[in-house]
């Protein structure tokens, strides 16, 4: 949900070092300022640990059983990734 380029790609790989398995990166509107771990299998202690690496983040549960997603993060314009370590 923010036009940033490459945020996306960044938040994936920090969520799949810290062991979620994401599925699928894309975008969405509206844009907004506040992350967002959605649960959606009924677990809000997954969504918590989502937000937990997302940080700052909120959760929000919004069940879904037609989809095979335990959350679905909603990136926004004022989270930041972690600085990358330099590998010269």
């Amino acid at each position: 949900t923010t036009n940033r380029r490459g945020l996306a790609r960044r938040a994936t790989r920090l969520l799949r070092d810290r062991g979620f398995d994401v599925v699928e990166i894309g975008n969405v509107q509206p844009t907004i300022d506040t992350t967002i771990v959605l649960d959606l299998s009924g677990h809000p202690e997954w969504a918590e640990a989502a937000a937990k690496v997302m940080a700052p983040a909120r959760t929000r549960a919004r069940r879904d059983s037609s989809r095979y997603l335990d959350v679905t993060v909603l990136i926004g314009r004022t989270w930041r990734p972690p600085a990358e370590p330099l590998y010269p």
